[in-house]
């Protein structure tokens, strides 16, 4: 009883304060102590305050139409600040990207977005052999594709990858037409399997943690075959995996971007 007593006589003598004949220099002395804030960059305390201002001093139109004009120009100083920032964390993000690029090139051999191809994977120089082939995309999408050739249909769905006692299993994929395909040429065979959305089950990983290791590959359905990795099959999935990380970060601040740039002409539209 006694806290509810000391509350209410608390509650009482600053509604009396506010309201009584000193309303418009207590609005002044909050304005100017905002004011100091915002220029130090303390912009959310400087918000709040705004905020509390706009509230309880709504009698005093000047002040509040002062706080409210502030308050736009602290949105948009925050927002310019935030552009800056992600500015910033692009060309660190491009920088990373740039040595990692030296072993891919640029192909539209798959529609409108843009693949990014290992040197030593290109299709002029992998198609008569079997191997596992990295697919990354600009967006920073990244897959993986078990590609088989020989002169008998394996009819392959799923791939293991091992060494020792160590080995990762992906899932099965059926035959579609898409994600799983064959054809044949004079009497020769090709299947192709595609791994997207995490049907690789750990592969990818597991192949860029230990690249440097003699990795082996079981092409797995009706019928098997067994390979040795070569070293640049793994680097181009080591690579292309690392890559996918930076592409799709970038991908993300320049979509941040967008949205704050958008913001910021929405503030300095409107009055």
């Amino acid at each position: 009883m006694r806290n509810f007593q000391i509350f209410l006589i608390s509650g009482l003598l600053f509604f009396s304060t506010c309201a009584g004949p000193n309303r418009e220099e207590l609005a002044n002395s909050r304005l100017q102590e905002i004011i100091s804030l915002s220029e130090t960059g303390n912009y959310n305390l400087a918000k709040l305050k705004l905020d509390s201002l706009i509230l309880y001093f709504s009698d005093q139109k000047e002040q509040v139409e002062e706080a409210k004009n502030i308050l736009k120009r602290l949105d948009i100083l925050e927002q310019e600040r935030n552009l800056q920032f992600l500015d910033s964390m692009l060309i660190v993000q491009e920088a990373m990207l740039e040595p990692l690029m030296k072993n891919f090139i640029v192909s539209d051999e798959y529609g409108a977005e843009k693949l990014l191809i290992h040197r030593r994977q290109r299709p002029e120089n992998s198609f008569n052999r079997t191997f596992i082939r990295a697919f990354l995309y600009e967006s920073g999408r990244f897959f993986i594709s078990s590609r088989y050739h020989g002169e008998r249909w394996i009819y392959h769905q799923q791939i293991r990858v091992y060494n020792n006692e160590q080995s990762v299993l992906s899932e099965i994929v059926p035959e579609d037409g898409h994600n799983n395909r064959r054809f044949e040429d004079q009497g020769l065979k090709w299947e192709t399997v595609n791994y997207r959305d995490g049907k690789d089950n750990g592969i990818i990983d597991y192949i860029a943690t230990y690249w440097k290791e003699p990795l082996k590959v079981q092409f797995m359905g009706k019928g098997n075959e067994y390979i040795v990795m070569e070293q640049f099959d793994k680097e181009a999935i080591r690579d292309g995996y690392e890559i996918s990380f930076v592409l799709t970060e970038i991908d993300r601040i320049k979509e941040e971007k967008r949205k704050v740039e958008k913001t910021l002409q929405r503030l300095r539209k409107n009055p």
